[in-house]
């Protein structure tokens, strides 16, 4: 296979100044063999095409690896010369991209300069604008500002100029405003109340109360999880030994006798404490009479009702529901 590459010249016009890249360059084509290398592509490969080998013997195996190396070794020596001509076609162009990027890293190197006085001035309008509003945050948050600082609530979009400083105060203050009334909420309805504490911390985490509350109840199901975990863990309690009887006399058998004693035989003195006769139990007083039956209470409609438990473990709910089975309410208790 023979094919020649024709090399592209780009001669840049040299001038001592100009206020455009004016470049000269003629298209080039490469010309090369293809028809005649096709024909003897084909011809090589026809003996292969469609070739089925036993690859149970290994002589076999050992052709078919040969007939692959040789069909690769073909491809090689085409795509070896195809990188070269590849290689001195680009040249010229690679020469060209790299005088053309030297020159434009000088306006780069001056664009750069001025873009970081902007940077620098725009940070500092946005320091100015956060300053305003942490000041305007403390001053109408008043006590709130000490537990939850502004940073907390701080949004990046508030410091954009097309926010706006009027707005950016509505919005900050509207979002003072509603966590407070989540904290009041918390705490009038659910102060005092089991895992308090974790749906605070979880407020003042994420500034939601619907999350806050989510906290409250994982933390009512882990805790009575483990107590049910303890209470499957605890030991059943061994019964009491049972009193073994005395029983009652074989014969003329006492302690100190022989259990082999037949009756009418003599015993000898024992040397053992005779038993203790048992003392007859006193007699019980008498009971008190029974107090009179309550009046019966005046007749009540019976209505459907709906109670909400926030918090409550599982044990606490079992004697719920007993209390109220003792009273004859019935109904249906589920975990929410």
């Amino acid at each position: 296979m023979t094919s020649e590459a024709e090399n592209v010249v780009a001669e840049v016009i040299e001038e001592q100044e100009a206020s455009e890249l004016s470049v000269a360059y003629v298209p080039s084509t490469i010309e090369a063999n293809f028809d005649a290398l096709e024909a003897h592509v084909r011809a090589k490969v026809a003996d292969y095409e469609g070739a089925k080998y036993d690859l149970t013997k290994a002589e076999n195996i050992k052709e078919a690896k040969g007939d692959r190396k040789y069909l690769n070794g073909l491809k090689n020596e085409i795509e070896a010369r195809r990188k070269a001509v590849k290689n001195d076609y680009n040249k010229p162009l690679d020469a060209f991209e790299k005088r053309c990027k030297e020159i434009t890293s000088i306006i780069d190197e001056a664009a750069d300069n001025i873009k970081a006085q902007l940077d620098q001035a725009e940070q500092e309008r946005q320091d100015r604008a956060y300053a305003k509003l942490q000041e305007h945050y403390e001053e109408f948050a008043g006590l709130l500002a000490e537990t939850v600082p502004y940073e907390r609530l701080h949004e990046k979009q508030w410091l954009n100029k097309t926010f706006g400083e009027t707005k950016a105060f509505k919005a900050l203050e509207a979002k003072a405003s509603r966590f407070a009334g989540d904290w009041d909420t918390l705490k009038s309805q659910f102060e005092g109340e089991p895992f308090y504490a974790d749906a605070e911390r979880e407020l003042f985490a994420t500034l939601d109360l619907g999350a806050a509350l989510t906290a409250a109840r994982k933390a009512a199901e882990e805790n009575a999880r483990i107590a049910e975990l303890k209470e499957s863990m605890e030991p059943e309690p061994e019964p009491e030994p049972e009193l073994e009887s005395a029983g009652e006399p074989c014969g003329n058998w006492y302690p100190g006798g022989s259990p082999m004693q037949e009756v009418g035989d003599p015993v000898e003195p024992s040397s053992y404490p005779q038993p203790v006769p048992c003392q007859a139990p006193e007699p019980e007083p008498c009971p008190a009479p029974q107090a009179p039956p309550a009046p019966c209470p005046d007749y009540e409609p019976v209505c459907a009702w709906t109670v909400h438990i926030p918090f409550a473990t599982r044990t606490q709910m079992k004697v719920l529901a007993a209390r109220l089975k003792a009273q004859g309410i019935t109904g249906t208790i589920r975990r929410a």
